[in-house]
């Protein structure tokens, strides 16, 4: 464990250094979309500290290896923001400012862990400072469609520097547009109003959402949520056009394909009772993703914590998604999520993240990589 009072310094990197990292990072404004000069500064730093094989791919991401050996492993975290400038400040031991929690302090604490073993015979870590998480993952899907395999992937998300994601639920998104005749608001009860027959449509879906939940454990239910609502062409005329948008979080118990089917079945059914054109498609699906309690990644995190922080690892299963169930989903690789940070502080103006968790959270990820070696032995 880094040592108060004390500096240690390993590849260039010491405390200093490491903390330098992250307030450089967060300065550099990253929205998603806007990610170039946050990939260049990550690129230049991984040049600087020894790594191989440094570029940016066509999405955007800076890319460098790290080690000589055969275990693969992929630490991946993403360097865009949702919007909106934060003053970066450092005071009474935090840092403030977009991204110090979601996702740049995760993604330093990687890239400085990964910088620890440059010359490592046994591991070969790929450190990735992935784009578009906020938006449509392109990075970690230009990341997949290169073919590399690996045997382990940690993901970059705020948790906590003594917690370890181990699941997420799955996402799709399911766009409705439906038509009725509109007509003067004047005699508004003589016509079928899209508002109404469309608001009709998002209670059914939310007594589904009810049916296929646990009272209490959200993580176990599937929730349907509506997030864009558009109706209406004139403040006099009643709207003969509605459309809305519904995000769709998906157990582990199900897929995407079995919820799919029973929203389609609402759907169908609703146009055929009401007598109205309905059309809807679903986009962004993910499916959701546990890791094996038991599994070598995941035991070498909860040695990791214990030796280094000292307390008791605590395995969260959270009700959002993230790029580690793209990734698993598809490379069938055993991941989990990691990172220092409140999650709850993400996206709001109140974006901060503990120093101390921050370098905690460094000695953690380098512990676990060799703990990964020792088990994988």
């Amino acid at each position: 464990m880094i040592q108060k009072g004390g500096s240690r310094r390993v590849r260039g990197f010491d405390e200093a250094d490491a903390v330098s990292l992250l307030v450089d990072s967060v300065k550099i404004y990253s929205p998603t979309g806007q990610e170039g000069a946050v990939s260049h500064f990550f690129s230049k730093v991984m040049k600087s500290r020894g790594f191989r094989s440094v570029r940016v791919d066509r999405a955007g991401n800076a890319v460098g290896e790290s080690g000589m050996g055969t275990i693969r492993v992929l630490l991946c975290g993403h360097v865009d923001t949702v919007p909106g400038r934060i003053q970066v400040l450092r005071r009474n031991g935090r840092l403030s400012g977009r991204g110090s929690v979601d996702a740049k302090s995760p993604m330093c604490a990687m890239l400085v862990s990964a910088s620890r073993f440059i010359e490592d015979p046994v591991l070969h870590l790929t450190v990735a400072c992935s784009t578009g998480e906020e938006g449509d993952s392109r990075g970690v899907r230009t990341l997949m469609e290169k073919g590399s395999s690996y045997d382990f992937a940690v993901f970059g998300e705020p948790g906590g520097a003594g917690r370890v994601t181990v699941g997420y639920r799955g996402r799709m998104t399911l766009n409705v547009s439906l038509t009725t005749e509109g007509g003067h608001a004047g005699s508004s009860w003589a016509h079928r109003d899209a508002f109404d027959e469309a608001s009709g449509l998002i209670i059914r879906l939310r007594d589904y959402e009810r049916e296929r939940s646990r009272q209490g454990d959200h993580y176990r239910s599937v929730s349907v949520t509506p997030t864009l609502f558009e109706a209406g062409e004139s403040h006099n005329v009643v709207p003969g056009h509605a459309t809305f948008t519904c995000d769709v979080r998906i157990p582990l118990t199900l897929r995407c394909a079995a919820v799919e089917k029973e929203l389609e079945a609402i759907i169908n059914a609703f146009s055929k009772s009401r007598g109205i054109a309905v059309e809807y498609h679903f986009s962004e699906s993910t499916e959701p993703y546990e890791s094996q309690q038991f599994s070598t990644l995941v035991r070498a995190f909860q040695r990791g914590i214990l030796l280094r922080i000292g307390s008791r690892p605590l395995l969260l299963r959270k009700t959002g998604t993230g790029d580690m169930n793209t990734f698993a989903s598809v490379k069938g690789t055993e991941c989990v999520t990691y990172g220092p940070g409140d999650a709850s502080l993400s996206h709001t103006n109140r974006e901060s993240v503990r120093i101390d968790e921050y370098l905690q959270s460094i000695e953690v990820l380098s512990e676990t990589l060799r703990q990964v070696k020792r088990l994988s032995a």
